[in-house]
């Protein structure tokens, strides 16, 4: 895949995550992105190595809520015991 389809696809990620933010924390806009840009999980998102990017969105929010409900740990956790195949 071309390096400017993947960086598309990444903001296409960070702004799904940023409007999950958004509903989850009744968030401005703004705000929730600050939020995201804070979040292991939007560091692993643009490292194009762990391919997150490719995951749907419903994985990537429920990546989002263990990071901010339980930690980094716990993300990483979710990601590594994930069957994806």
């Amino acid at each position: 895949m071309k390096d400017g389809k993947i960086e598309t696809i990444k903001g296409m990620c960070v702004v799904d995550i940023t409007k999950h933010l958004m509903s989850l924390q009744n968030l401005e806009f703004e705000s929730a992105y600050k939020e995201l840009l804070s979040l292991e999980l939007y560091k692993l998102l643009q490292d194009s190595d762990t391919r997150l990017y490719l995951e749907t969105n419903e994985y990537l929010e429920g990546a989002c809520d263990t990071e901010i409900n339980y930690g980094v740990d716990a993300l990483y956790q979710y990601i590594n015991d994930d069957s994806r195949g």
